[in-house]
């Protein structure tokens, strides 16, 4: 059974955001094991996945921010 679309989008919204940081949080902790080695300098694996981090850190932002503004449109309130 399928909800209301304003129910849908929420949900989209807040299972992107929840899924973005949860995909930024394993490559953070890749980036951890690719660097485990001090005094080596940082491999390029290990900045591809602190680049992938940052990418899905915004990403979540974004979610979170479009969500926010989302809830605030539906309240009335200012956007």
């Amino acid at each position: 059974m399928t909800g209301h679309p304003v129910q849908e989008r929420i949900w989209q919204l807040e299972d992107a955001e929840h899924a973005a940081r949860e995909l930024r949080d394993r490559a953070l902790d890749l980036a951890l094991r690719l660097t485990a080695s001090p005094g080596q300098g940082l491999p390029p694996l290990a900045r591809r996945a602190i680049w992938l981090a940052l990418s899905l850190h915004h990403r979540a932002e974004q979610a979170a921010d479009q969500l926010d503004d989302f809830l605030n449109y539906l309240e009335g309130g200012p956007r």
